[in-house]
């Protein structure tokens, strides 16, 4: 399971949460972030303190720039990784040609991101079940639906709250 055939680091990931402790010599971003989880889990134990929450940056600088947008301030972002392609791509910062250029695993994650993307930016009511597009989408077109608007739940469960505030918190 520690492998990256697919172009993913999801499997990979669930192999180090498993307990296998080979290391890859090369980590990308997110298989990075559950290297980095399991040695806090660790050392937090072992000094018999409690877990501490981490932040997801990626959520985070999207939530920064998308309120920025929402000011009317220039958006300010700059992708960095496959998990920001979805918002980079509804906002005009990127393209599918050049998103699957820098991240080739687009392709294997959830969906086909790319393709997803594409489709979910031309619909009334979006489709896909893909947490990340739907979030994207979501942040674009504040008056469109969703069939799946759940699906946020597996990396922000707080983004429909977050949604709905936003007008509120711009800065």
């Amino acid at each position: 399971m520690l492998t990256l055939d697919n172009g993913t680091s999801q499997w990979a990931s669930a192999s180090i949460i498993m307990g296998n402790p080979e290391r890859l010599k090369s980590s990308p971003f997110k298989l990075q972030v559950s290297y980095d989880a399991i040695e806090h889990w660790n050392a937090s134990r072992a000094e018999g303190r409690s877990w501490d929450l981490r932040f997801d940056e990626t959520i985070l600088n999207q939530a920064m720039a998308y309120l920025r947008w929402l000011s009317g301030k220039d958006l300010d972002f700059i992708p960095e990784q496959a998990e920001d392609y979805c918002f980079a791509r509804a906002f005009g910062i990127i393209d599918a040609k050049e998103g699957l250029e820098r991240w080739p695993s687009l392709a294997g994650h959830e969906s086909n991101r790319p393709i997803e993307m594409e489709e979910a930016l031309q619909q009334e009511k979006v489709t896909s079940k893909d947490h990340r597009v739907v979030q994207a989408v979501a942040m674009l077109k504040r008056d469109v639906e969703f069939k799946y608007p759940e699906s946020v739940n597996k990396s922000w469960p707080q983004f429909w709250r977050f949604w709905k505030d936003a007008p509120e918190l711009i800065y």
